[in-house]
């Protein structure tokens, strides 16, 4: 039996401290660029902060679709 991706990471946010600690902050990250998208007008140091948190933001998502694969892949081959 596959598990979804939703499942997955249900049982990694509670399973895996690392894990929990890379969502929580990819959502953080989420807030704050939907805040800087609330704003009118963004200065050149907010663009900077909004390139760079949108990279960081990326990154971490690369990093717990890593987690995921790995967690489907040990739980495919027990």
């Amino acid at each position: 039996m596959t598990l979804r991706d939703e499942e997955i990471i249900d049982r990694l946010m509670k399973e895996n401290t690392s894990f929990r600690q890379m969502k929580l902050q990819h959502l953080e990250y989420e807030k704050q660029l939907e805040d800087y998208q609330k704003k009118s007008y963004l200065t050149p140091a907010e663009q900077q902060e909004v390139h760079r948190l949108k990279k960081m933001k990326l990154a971490l998502k690369d990093k717990m679709y890593r987690e995921i694969m790995d967690y489907r892949k040990r739980e495919e081959s027990v």
